[in-house]
């Protein structure tokens, strides 16, 4: 960056893994609207996806970019269907329980900062 040029302003006060969560929440609910064959939930995965996308982005998306985070969803939600049923059959368990044990999963790294000590507070 040209010292000239100011430095961007933060555009969220959420940390890298709380995003990255948002956006892998977002990949486990397209998983799961592929796994129960629900149209209408895989539209309202989709549009939650582009959301979050968007809400994290400095600029507006154009409309090749929501195209691209759509089929990006897409393949993330198929490969994750994908494993989640595989690893459902392999264990004797339904779908839907990995699916769900994926999203504590997620949730639970959120809340693991690398960054703050024991006691939560940041470090640095």
């Amino acid at each position: 960056m040209d010292a000239a040029e100011p430095t961007p302003e933060p555009t969220s006060t959420r940390s890298p893994e709380q995003e990255a969560a948002e956006l892998a929440l977002a990949i486990v609910s397209q998983a799961t609207a592929i796994t129960q064959g629900d149209d209408e939930a895989l539209d309202a995965s989709d549009a939650n996806l582009r959301e979050v996308v968007a809400d994290q982005a400095d600029d507006p998306l154009t409309e090749r970019q929501e195209a691209v985070v759509a089929t990006l969803g897409t393949a993330g939600g198929a490969l994750a269907a994908g494993l989640s049923n595989a690893l459902a059959e392999a264990r004797g368990v339904d779908p839907a329980d990995v699916l769900n044990a994926t999203a504590r999963s997620i949730v639970d790294h959120a809340d693991d900062d690398p960054t703050a000590d024991p006691d939560g507070r940041r470090l640095g």
